[in-house]
C-alpha cells in the first residue's frame, strides 16, 4: 500500500536504517547519500528506527524491501490488535471485550487512511504497549512495569516523536487523575509509589531517549531547521472536523482513496488524508454505556480515565479552532464568532507546540475510545449473562460484527513499483559516485525547491541503485541545503524549468554546467517519463520534456546511454 512520494521515503527509512547499522562507523541518523553533497540529520525526521531494525532480518535474508515491509506491517496490525487486547483484559477480564477493543484500535480508520503512506503515524504498534505496562503498575505498583514503560515510551520516541509527546501527555493525565484519588483517599504509600513508578519511567525513557532527543533539541533551537510550513497557519488547517467523527471512511465499503489535503482548504477536507477521523458508532456508544454501567463499580475509575483520554485527545485533535463541516464561524442573533480550543495554548508551548497536524492527535484518543468501549461491552454482556449463558458471547459477536461493519476498510490503493533497468546496472558498478533523478527537488515537509515526486524518486531509486543521490524527500533538513538546489548553474534550471528567468546565462553556459556535475561525481542522469508507479511526471505533464533533453545533450554534454518508455539514462563522461 502506498502513495507517492511519501511511501517512497519510508521505504528508503528502513533501507537506510539496514544499510547505516550494517557499515561500520555511519551514523543511522545522518545521511549524505541524500541531499549530497551536504547530506543531512535525521533527528527530526521520522526515521521510523525501530521499525528499520525490526526489517533487518527480513531484508538480510530477501533482499527486498517491499517485500519486508509488506510482512512487518501485517505482524504490525498483530501486535496492535493484541496490545489493545491485553490491557483490555487486564481491566475486564472479558475476552470478548477485549477482542473488540483491540479490532476498534488495529484496524480504525486513522490506522488504515495513513498506513498508505504515512508509515510513522501509521505504526502504532507500540502505544498499547506503554498503555499495558501502565496498568500493570497501576495494579501491582512494581516498579519494573515502570522500566517496561520507559523501554516504549523510548520506542516511540525513535518511530515518531510525534507519538512520544502524547504519551508523555497520557501518563501525566494518569498520574494527575491517580494522585486526586489517593489524596481524596489519603493513601500516602499509593502516593508515593506513583510518583517514584512515574519519575523511574522518565528516568528510563530520557536515558534511552537521549542519543536523539539531545541532537534533535540542538537542531531545534540552532533555528537553522524549518519548523512550520511557511507563513501560512498549518495547525489550522490540517485540524480534523467535528463532523468527520462521524463521517465514515472514504476507504468504507467499495473503497476510494483519500482526498489530497490542498492548501487553501480550512481545515483539510473530511476524507482527505489528515481528515479521516471516523470514530464508529458503536464504540461511541459502547463507551457511553461504559462510564453509565461502572458509575458504582470498581471499574469507574478506569473506565472514567480512559473516557477522560479519549474526549481529551479528540479535542486536542480538532486543532486550534472548532470546524464543524468546514464552517468555524458561527452566528447567534446576528452576532458572528469562532470558538478556540485548547490545542491554540498547546499549540505556543515550546519543542512540544511545534508538531504540524492535530488530527494526529486523535491516535491516543482511539486507544482510550477502545479501551472505554471495551469496558462497556464487558459490562453490559456480565449483566446478560445473568439473564442467559448465551446472551453475553451473542452481544459480543454482534458487536464485533458491527464495527467490522463500521470499519470496512479495503487496501483501495495497493502499487506495484516498477524502476529503470539501470538502477541495477548502476548498482553493480564500483566507485563512489552520485546519480541525479529528473525531475530532482529537495523536498521537506516545511521548504520545498524542485519536484515533490522527483525528491521521492530520489529515495525510491537509492534503494535500487545504492550510490548518492542529488535529492531527496526529508521531513526536516536545514533550509539553506534546500535552497541550494537553485544555485549550481544547470541544477537551479533543471529544479524548475518553467520558473520565470530560467535557464539564465550560467545555465547556458557548457563549461559551468559540466563543472558543476564533474565537481559533483554525477556520473549517471536518469530522465523519469514516469514514476514508479506508471504516472507521468512533471516534465512530461508542463510540457519541458523535450527541451530538458535536448539541455542534457547540447549544454550538459551527456551521453545517452539507455532508454525506454518509462525513461531516458545518460552518462556523464566527465567522471571516471
Amino acid at each position: 500500500m502506498g502513495w507517492a512520494p511519501d511511501s517512497y521515503n519510508y521505504m528508503w527509512n528502513l533501507w537506510w536504517t539496514k544499510f547505516s547499522l550494517t557499515h561500520p562507523l555511519t551514523n543511522p541518523f545522518h545521511t549524505d547519500y541524500l541531499y549530497y553533497p551536504q547530506g543531512t540529520d535525521l533527528y527530526l525526521h521520522p526515521l521510523t528506527f525501530v521499525n528499520g531494525v525490526l526489517s533487518m532480518p527480513l531484508q538480510v535474508t530477501t533482499d527486498n524491501v517491499l517485500l519486508s515491509w509488506n510482512v512487518l506491517s501485517l505482524c504490525f496490525f498483530v501486535l496492535s490488535g493484541v496490545g489493545t487486547y491485553a490491557v483490555c483484559h487486564r481491566l475486564t477480564g472479558n475476552h470478548w471485550a477485549a477482542l473488540f477493543a483491540g479490532f476498534v484500535f488495529a484496524f480504525s480508520p486513522f490506522v488504515l487512511v495513513r498506513i498508505h503512506g504515512q508509515l510513522n503515524v501509521g505504526t502504532v504498534w507500540p502505544v498499547p504497549l506503554f498503555a499495558l505496562f501502565l496498568m500493570r503498575f497501576h495494579d501491582t505498583g512494581r516498579f519494573r512495569e515502570m522500566v517496561g514503560l520507559g523501554i516504549c515510551w523510548a520506542m516511540l520516541t525513535y518511530n515518531f516523536f510525534e507519538y512520544a509527546i502524547d504519551a508523555a501527555i497520557l501518563l501525566t493525565l494518569f498520574v494527575g487523575l491517580m494522585t486526586v484519588v489517593y489524596l481524596y483517599g489519603r493513601d500516602q504509600l499509593k502516593l508515593k509509589n506513583l510518583w517514584r513508578g512515574a519519575a523511574l519511567g522518565s528516568v528510563v525513557w530520557l536515558t534511552l531517549s537521549a542519543p536523539v532527543l539531545i541532537p534533535a533539541m540542538i537542531n531545534v533551537l540552532s533555528g537553522e531547521v524549518a519548523m512550520r510550513g511557511g507563513s501560512s497557519p498549518v495547525a489550522e488547517y490540517l485540524s480534523a472536523d467535528l463532523l468527520g467523527y462521524v463521517t465514515p471512511s472514504p476507504l468504507w465499503g467499495p473503497g476510494r482513496f483519500a482526498e489530497p489535503d490542498l492548501p487553501g482548504q480550512f481545515p483539510t477536507p473530511i476524507g482527505g488524508v489528515e481528515g479521516t477521523v471516523f470514530l464508529g458508532i458503536t464504540p461511541l456508544l459502547l463507551a457511553i454505556a461504559g462510564v453509565i454501567g461502572c458509575w458504582k463499580s470498581p471499574l469507574r475509575i478506569m473506565s472514567l480515565f480512559w473516557a477522560g483520554t479519549f474526549l481529551f485527545f479528540a479535542v486536542m485533535a480538532l486543532g486550534p479552532f472548532l470546524y464543524i463541516d468546514g464552517d468555524k464561524e458561527f452566528s447567534i442573533a446576528g452576532l458572528s464568532f469562532s470558538i478556540s480550543l485548547p490545542f491554540r495554548v498547546f499549540d505556543n508551548l515550546p519543542v512540544v507546540g511545534l508538531r504540524r497536524v492535530p488530527s494526529r492527535m486523535l491516535l491516543y484518543g482511539m486507544l482510550g475510545l477502545s479501551l472505554a468501549a471495551g469496558i462497556g461491552l464487558a459490562t453490559l454482556i456480565s449483566r446478560l449473562n445473568g439473564v442467559h449463558r448465551w446472551a453475553g458471547p451473542l452481544l459480543g459477536m454482534a458487536a464485533l460484527a458491527f464495527i467490522a461493519l463500521e470499519y470496512w476498510n479495503p487496501p483501495v490503493s495497493l502499487s506495484e513499483y516498477t524502476t529503470p533497468r539501470i538502477y541495477d546496472e548502476i548498482a553493480e558498478e564500483p566507485g563512489d559516485f552520485a546519480v541525479l533523478d529528473l525531475p530532482v527537488g529537495r523536498i521537506t515537509g516545511t521548504v520545498q525547491r524542485g519536484d515533490i515526486i522527483g525528491g521521492g524518486l530520489a529515495d525510491y531509486g537509492q534503494i535500487i541503485h545504492r550510490k548518492r543521490a542529488i535529492g531527496g524527500l526529508i521531513a526536516r533538513a536545514k533550509e539553506e541545503d534546500i535552497l541550494w538546489l537553485r544555485t549550481p548553474p544547470g541544477l537551479k534550471y533543471l529544479s524548475c524549468p518553467i520558473c520565470e528567468g530560467f535557464p539564465d546565462s550560467q545555465d547556458l553556459n557548457p563549461d559551468a554546467v559540466r563543472r558543476v556535475l564533474n565537481d559533483l561525481q554525477i556520473k549517471y542522469v536518469v530522465y523519469h517519463r514516469v514514476d514508479f508507479e506508471g504516472l507521468p511526471t512533471s516534465f512530461e505533464r508542463d510540457g519541458t520534456a523535450a527541451a530538458i533533453q535536448d539541455y542534457l545533450e547540447r549544454v550538459a554534454g551527456l551521453t545517452v546511454i539507455d532508454s525506454d518508455e518509462r525513461f531516458i539514462a545518460y552518462r556523464n563522461e566527465g567522471v571516471e
